[in-house]
C-alpha cells in the first residue's frame, strides 16, 4: 500500500439505498414548438339577454295578471252565487209564509204569490202543495201540470221523510231545456202555526242562467282590463330589458375587442350596481392579463435561452460511447428543470489510464448548473497535466472551489481512474456515496465504502483514494441521488436494490445498453409523477 492510499474491503450491496426521479433521455436538438391551427367559426348570439331577460318578466307579470284575473273571476262568482241563492231562499221562505197563512183559506193570496215569481226570469217554475204533495198552485216553464195531482217532475225530494221539518232543501239538477243549465231545487215544507202538522210544501226552482250572465258580463270588463295591464307589462318589460342589459352589451363588446387582443381597453360602466362592480373587476383583469401577458413573452425568452443553456451544458458532458482497450464507459444525464447542476466525464489520461469523474451540485436550475460548470472548468484543466492522481483531483477542484461557493452550495463528487496495466481501479470519493459494483465472478454486486467530505465546505479538507482489482465482466455504476430516489405516483422510491437487480440479470448487455435500460426502467418505473431532481447515470465495464 503506497503512501495515501487506503485499501478497503469489499462488503456485498445488501439493503437498498434511498432511490431517485427516472430521467428521461434527451435528444440534443431542441424541441421546436408548433402552434396549432385552430379555426375560429364565428358564434352569432340566436337568443340575445333582453329577449330572455323581457320573456322571463313577461311570463311572471302574465302568471301575475292571469291568477289574479282567475281569482278575482272565481271570487266574484262565489259572491254572485251566494247572493241569488239567498235572495232565492228568502222567496221560499216568503212563500212558505203565504202558504201557511193562506192554504185552504185564501187561494187569492196564493195565485198573487206564484204570479209575482213568475215575473222574475230566473225562477224555472214554483209550486205550492197540499199534505198530500198534490198541486195546488203552480207555475212550471218546463211543461204544464195537473192540478190536485201529486208533482211527478223527477227530482228526488224525499218530502214524506220532511213532514215534521221545515227547514229548507236545495237540490242541484239538469235543466232539461238548457244542455249547459243547471237548476237549484229549493223546497221547504209549510206546518201549521199551532200544532205543527204538515199541511203543505212550497218549491222553487231557480235557473243557474241568471248566475251564468253575471259571469259572462264580469268577464266582457274583466279580460280587457287584464289584457290591458298585460300590454302594459309586455312594453315596460322591454324596455326594463333594455335600460338593465345595457351595461352587459357593453360587457359583451369589451370584452370582444378585448379577446381580439386589444389589451388597453377599458369599459366605462360607472354605475354602483354589481355590473359597474364587475366592469371595474373586469378592467383590473384586463391589465392583468396583459402584466402576464407581457411576463409570458418574457418567459418565453427566457424559457428559449434555457433550452439553449441546457443544450450547451449537455454539450459538456461526452455524448460518444467510449470502447477503447477492453474498457466501455458511457453515461446519461437529464435535469429537472431545464438546467442542472450533474455533471460526469471520461477521458483517457494516457494510453494505459481513463479516468471517469461523476458530481452532483446541491439545489437545481441555474445556479447549480453554474457551480457544475466551474467544476467541470477545473476538472479538465487540472487532468491535462498528465500524471496525476485521483486524491489529488479531488483536492484540487476543492481548493479552486471552496473559496468562490456560496454558503448554501456544496457538491458530491466521485472520481475513479483505471490503470489496465494493474488491472487495478483507483477512486477518491468527496461524500458522493459508495463504489458501487458488480462481480462477475460472483454474479453480485458490491459496495466499497470511502468517507470524504463534499467539496465547497471545507477548503482544508483532506481527501482520500482506495483502489480495488477489476476483473472480465465486472461493471462499475456511479449515479447521483436523483436515481435512486426517483418517485412514482404512489410516492415509492425506486431505490439501490433495483439497480441491483437490473444489472444482475442483465450484466451480459455492454456499458451503453446497460445505461439505455436502466434509463428506461427508471421512466417506467416514474410514469406520471414529475421528477423532483436531477439524474445522472456512469456506467464503466471491463470487458477484456
Amino acid at each position: 500500500m503506497s503512501g495515501g492510499e487506503v485499501k478497503t474491503k469489499e462488503k456485498a450491496a445488501a439493503d437498498p439505498v434511498p432511490g431517485a426521479k427516472r430521467p428521461e433521455r434527451r435528444t440534443d436538438k431542441r424541441a421546436e414548438k408548433q402552434p396549432e391551427n385552430q379555426t375560429e367559426q364565428p358564434s352569432g348570439v340566436r337568443f340575445g339577454i333582453r329577449l330572455k331577460f323581457s320573456l322571463a318578466i313577461i311570463t311572471l307579470v302574465s302568471l301575475l295578471i292571469i291568477s289574479i284575473t282567475i281569482f278575482f273571476i272565481w271570487r266574484e262568482s262565489d259572491i254572485l252565487t251566494k247572493q241569488v241563492l239567498d235572495s232565492v231562499n228568502r222567496e221560499t221562505v216568503h212563500l212558505a209564509n203565504n202558504a201557511q197563512q193562506s192554504i185552504g183559506l185564501d187561494e187569492l193570496s196564493m195565485i198573487a204569490a206564484i204570479n209575482d215569481l213568475k215575473k222574475i226570469s230566473y225562477i224555472k217554475y214554483a209550486f205550492i202543495l197540499d199534505k198530500n204533495d198534490a198541486v195546488i198552485q203552480y207555475f212550471d216553464r218546463r211543461k204544464e201540470r195537473e192540478m190536485l195531482e201529486p208533482l211527478r217532475d223527477s227530482v228526488d225530494r224525499r218530502l214524506g221523510e220532511r213532514a215534521a221539518v221545515d227547514d229548507i232543501r236545495v237540490l242541484t239538477v239538469d235543466d232539461p231545456g238548457d244542455a249547459r243549465g243547471r237548476i237549484y231545487d229549493f223546497s221547504k215544507t209549510v206546518l201549521n202555526r199551532l200544532d205543527r202538522r204538515k199541511i203543505g210544501t212550497v218549491i222553487i226552482g231557480l235557473s243557474d242562467i241568471v248566475i251564468r250572465d253575471e259571469i259572462s258580463t264580469l268577464l266582457t270588463i274583466i279580460i280587457p282590463i287584464a289584457l290591458v295591464f298585460l300590454g302594459i307589462s309586455i312594453v315596460g318589460s322591454v324596455v326594463l330589458a333594455t335600460y338593465t342589459i345595457r351595461p352587459i352589451k357593453a360587457l359583451a363588446r369589451g370584452t370582444e375587442i378585448i379577446g381580439a387582443g386589444n389589451l388597453d381597453y377599458r369599459l366605462e360602466i360607472t354605475s354602483g350596481d354589481e355590473l359597474g362592480q364587475l366592469a371595474r373587476e373586469f378592467n383590473q383583469m384586463t391589465s392583468k392579463i396583459k402584466e402576464a401577458t407581457e411576463k409570458e413573452k418574457e418567459s418565453a425568452i427566457m424559457e428559449e435561452q434555457i433550452e439553449m443553456a441546457r443544450e450547451i451544458q449537455e454539450g459538456l458532458n461526452p455524448t460518444g460511447f467510449y470502447d477503447k482497450g477492453g474498457i466501455q464507459l458511457k453515461g446519461h444525464t437529464r435535469a429537472a428543470r431545464g438546467v442542472g447542476g450533474d455533471y460526469f466525464d471520461y477521458i483517457d489520461i494516457n494510453e494505459d489510464k481513463v479516468g471517469a469523474l461523476i458530481s452532483d451540485v446541491s439545489g437545481k436550475g441555474v445556479p447549480a448548473s453554474l457551480v457544475m460548470v466551474m467544476i467541470r472548468t477545473v476538472f479538465t484543466s487540472y487532468i491535462s497535466r498528465g500524471e496525476i492522481d485521483c486524491a489529488g483531483v479531488v483536492q484540487a477542484i476543492n481548493e479552486s472551489l471552496s473559496a468562490d461557493f456560496a454558503m448554501d452550495k456544496f457538491a458530491t463528487l466521485f472520481f475513479m481512474i483505471y490503470d489496465r496495466t494493474t488491472e487495478e481501479l483507483t477512486f477518491s470519493n468527496a461524500g458522493h456515496g459508495p463504489l458501487f459494483c458488480y462481480r462477475s465472478a460472483k454474479r453480485s454486486c458490491t459496495l466499497t465504502k470511502l468517507d470524504g467530505v463534499p467539496i465547497g465546505i471545507d477548503e482544508d479538507s483532506v481527501y482520500k483514494q482506495a483502489k480495488v482489482k477489476l476483473n472480465h465482466g465486472d461493471i462499475v455504476i456511479l449515479y447521483t441521488d436523483g436515481v435512486t430516489e426517483m418517485r412514482n405516483e404512489q410516492q415509492e422510491e425506486y431505490g439501490l436494490q433495483r439497480v441491483n437487480r437490473l444489472i444482475v440479470e442483465n450484466s451480459y448487455l455492454n456499458a451503453e445498453e446497460i445505461v439505455s435500460l436502466l434509463v428506461d426502467d427508471l421512466e417506467k418505473f416514474r410514469g406520471q409523477e414529475p421528477p423532483h431532481d436531477d439524474t445522472t447515470i456512469l456506467v464503466l465495464k471491463r470487458t477484456s
